[in-house]
């Protein structure tokens, strides 16, 4: 019989672990102006009387769920966007990287017209190959991960518009009970 990973034992594994979830900061709560200003687009307030977000009367608390469901949407997509160009993302990585590498393996080229193969600049050309193959693991996992993150985003951002449509529509199917088991309520 096989046996499970547990997770980490010692209290220095534990406190990195607990870390994963805010590397990237999709996970977090959304940025309260943020929040604040979609509250007041969805409600349709004028730019000069915005309001504080709260979920006083079951049409604010529909228009809140929402406003925190683009928040999260919009943040999300930001990140799958521009991961690319951030300055540790794995993807900036492996291009470095790979320009690294392109001047190695012309100057290996160069070398190996007198003859005689470099022994250490072939070994760490085979190093150098190791490593991009982790590297390009690293950007697929990152694009997955921001994939996961967008998904999630607009799927909660659905289920609130609906609930906000079918408010506003008279049908209230926006269960003050379903939003409750929320976090974002009362926030």
């Amino acid at each position: 019989m096989t046996r499970r990973a547990t997770g980490p034992v010692t209290a220095a594994g534990k406190a990195i672990s607990a870390q994963n979830a805010r590397r990237h900061g999709l996970s977090a709560e959304p940025a309260a102006d943020l929040v604040r200003a979609w509250f007041n687009v969805i409600l349709d307030n004028p730019a000069d009387t915005y309001e504080e977000p709260d979920a006083d009367t079951p049409r604010r608390e529909a228009a809140l769920r929402l406003a925190i469901a683009e928040a999260r949407y919009h943040r999300a997509l930001d990140k799958l966007q521009t991961h690319a160009q951030e300055r540790n993302s794995a993807q900036v990585r492996a291009d470095e990287f790979r320009g690294i590498m392109r001047q190695e393996i012309a100057s290996l080229v160069d070398e190996g017209r007198n003859g005689r193969p470099n022994l250490a600049a072939l070994d760490y050309a085979s190093s150098a190959l190791r490593r991009m193959e982790r590297l390009s693991r690293d950007v697929g996992r990152e694009r997955r991960l921001y994939d996961r993150y967008l998904g999630e985003a607009r799927a909660q951002r659905r289920k609130a518009l609906r609930a906000w449509c079918a408010f506003n529509c008279g049908e209230n199917r926006n269960s003050r009970n379903e939003l409750k088991s929320h976090e974002w309520v009362g926030t």
